[in-house]
């Protein structure tokens, strides 16, 4: 069993594009379809069309989903708590290897996108490669309407918003009140897959780099554990043991993931990143008061499509990073380790540029 040094993770300081932005992630490309809304409901509005059929919405007939157009579905105020599925799997798998322009794919047709309503509604659609998007207070006729959407087949996903819509977010949920906006009344909804098919070796080397860079002997290094590492020496044991306490309490259970990296609280894995954090308790304009964040520490893991869009920054000392993301959410992290947190911000840099680079 196989030892290696290495450095876990932190975060970008490049920042993320806010509210009306767009994401600055390299390959991700804007999805074959727009959601827009007036007072008769919310409609699926295809950015393209398919030569060969002629639409590229393929429609699973529903009392709340009405065909009004080509590529056009309007869904009607009503459908409770029901989500609308968006199942881009087709597509993402059809264009995969084509040009980020669907229109101008070689063999000239474009995959369908399949829109229906489940006829069960259940209590989590915490699916994995799927992201939900629900908009509230879209009617100024009918108060308090909001309607989910359930986009699946991505595994990185970004929404573009005006400025007049007010963001916040929950797991997979990302919650968008557009009871401000006057004018502006759409959205524009990117994504993408990832290809990861080589990071265990390029993470294990970037945290390598890192070691070598910054390590003051004495400190404790991080370390990876490939599989079982109880016979690789005196410590190793040890090793193994906290990378599991590390699982534990990082709530780890996707069983085709796997931990790359530790240091101290923060585990590095295939799938994402955990940070021991504070989170701002309120939504007020952030200060560098230690009050305005919870007094517990908690255990939270960012998935690549999470850490990707999120922002890292100094705070206070050298050893303090504010960590905040595209919808409002503001964290406290104090690393406690031998790394500044300018060092980590660097860090972090190089490993979103890693894994942004592998979005296809």
């Amino acid at each position: 069993m196989l030892i290696l040094t290495m450095l876990a993770l932190a975060f970008s300081s490049t920042a993320p594009a806010q509210s009306g932005g767009s994401s600055n992630i390299p390959n991700l490309r804007e999805l074959p379809v727009t959601l827009s809304w007036d007072d008769s409901g919310i409609r699926i509005v295809a950015k393209t069309s398919n030569p060969r059929s002629g639409n590229i919405l393929s429609l699973v007939p529903s009392r709340f989903l009405e065909q009004i157009g080509n590529d056009l579905i309007r869904v009607t105020p009503g459908s409770g708590q029901a989500p609308v599925i968006i199942d881009l799997t087709d597509y993402f798998r059809g264009t995969s290897g084509a040009t980020a322009d669907a229109t101008n794919m070689i063999d000239n047709t474009v995959p369908q996108v399949t829109i229906e309503m489940p006829k069960l509604t259940l209590s989590s659609y915490n699916e994995p490669n799927s992201f939900l998007v629900e908009i509230q207070n879209y009617s100024n006729r009918e108060k308090g309407l909001s309607q989910t959407f359930l986009f699946r087949g991505l595994d990185i996903f970004y929404v573009n918003s005006s400025e007049c819509v007010k963001r916040s977010s929950e797991s997979n949920r990302i919650i968008l009140d557009v009871s401000k906006c006057e004018t502006v009344k759409y959205l524009v909804i990117e994504g993408g897959l990832l290809n990861l098919a080589d990071v265990d070796e390029k993470i294990p080397a970037l945290c390598e780099k890192y070691n070598d860079r910054y390590y003051t002997p004495g400190q404790t290094k991080a370390f990876l554990c490939v599989e079982e590492c109880m016979s690789e020496g005196a410590g190793a044991y040890e090793h193994l043991k906290h990378v599991r306490e590390l699982i534990t309490k990082y709530n780890i259970t996707d069983y085709e993931d796997a931990p790359l990296s530790y240091i101290g609280d923060v585990i590095l894995t295939r799938k994402g990143v955990g940070l021991n954090l504070k989170k701002k308790q309120d939504a007020k304009l952030f200060k560098k008061k230690e009050d305005e964040f919870a007094a517990d520490h908690a255990y939270k893991f960012f998935p690549w499509y999470e850490f990707i869009n999120l922002n890292f920054d100094k705070y206070e000392d050298d050893q303090k990073l504010i960590i905040s993301d595209p919808n409002n959410n503001n964290y406290l992290y104090d690393s406690r380790v031998y790394f500044s947190n300018v060092e980590l911000i660097q860090f972090f840099s190089e490993l979103k540029d890693l894994i942004s680079d592998r979005v296809k």
